[in-house]
């Protein structure tokens, strides 16, 4: 049997304790590349923000970032 690591089970941890007002919010996990191009991580992270997308968590895995946006949900 093949268990989760630990940074997916801390992932898993916090998109659980996020959900708890999913009726009220939407998620996004998103995956950056730590390459050391701030400029290109600063770029996305703006065009995330200009989509109302706010940034809840943010877990630096093999030299990835694992990030958890909100946004309010609409139309409800």
């Amino acid at each position: 049997m093949q268990f989760l690591s630990k940074p997916i089970i801390i992932v898993l941890a916090l998109l659980f304790s996020l959900s708890v007002h999913a009726d009220n919010w939407n998620y996004l996990v998103k995956t950056f590349p730590l390459m050391g191009n701030n400029q290109a991580l600063t770029q996305a992270m703006n065009k995330l923000g200009a989509e109302s997308w706010e940034l809840a968590s943010c877990s630096e895995v093999n030299a990835q970032l694992i990030c958890i946006f909100k946004r309010p949900t609409t139309g409800k």
